[in-house]
């Protein structure tokens, strides 16, 4: 479960935000990273295709806050539940039933957690959504149905495909 639990972070996290198509929360917390690459290249040219007023902006400025806090709360948390499990499986004679249910115990609070963050993020970037215009709408759902087709490109083609498989 928590081998994959940081893919499903990262994959509920990705959806949490009303432009979660175009955001990325693969960028690295607290967003710092190489400007103009990647899926926040997309993400800040939507941003500045809006042209938002200060009301728009300032509720922006607040919905990315409550995204890169998310995202941090819940890598914390992880790392928390990691450290937590460790000290259980590096006890000699470790009941591997107990492990497993209290990995489980583990995973259903982090879970209940996210939907938590979840519904906060979306709630803030529907805050903005709230007040664009029409035209803005529309650039807002241009770029998320092409940030599904990039997503959709990397992880699996027409037939399916995955990441560098060729088929003849």
């Amino acid at each position: 479960m928590f081998e994959n639990h940081g893919k499903t972070l990262i994959a509920a996290l990705f959806a949490a935000g009303l432009l979660g198509a175009t955001a990325s929360w693969a960028q690295a917390p607290g967003g710092k990273g190489p400007e103009g690459m990647g899926p926040m290249r997309g993400f800040e040219r939507l941003h500045k295709a809006l042209n938002l007023n200060a009301q728009q902006e300032e509720l922006w400025k607040k919905a990315q806050g409550a995204q890169r806090d998310a995202f941090r709360a819940m890598r914390a948390k992880g790392e928390e539940t990691r450290a937590k499990l460790r000290v259980e499986i590096d006890k000699p004679g470790a009941d591997l039933k107990q492990f497993a249910q209290l990995r489980d115990q583990l995973g259903a609070q982090m879970h209940a957690q996210m939907e938590a963050i979840h519904k906060q993020v979306r709630d803030a970037w529907f805050a903005v959504y709230d007040t664009l215009d029409s035209g803005q709408k529309e650039k807002v759902r241009v770029a998320i149905r092409d940030g599904m087709d990039r997503m959709g490109r990397h992880h699996g083609g027409p037939r399916g495909e995955m990441h560098g498989e060729h088929h003849s």
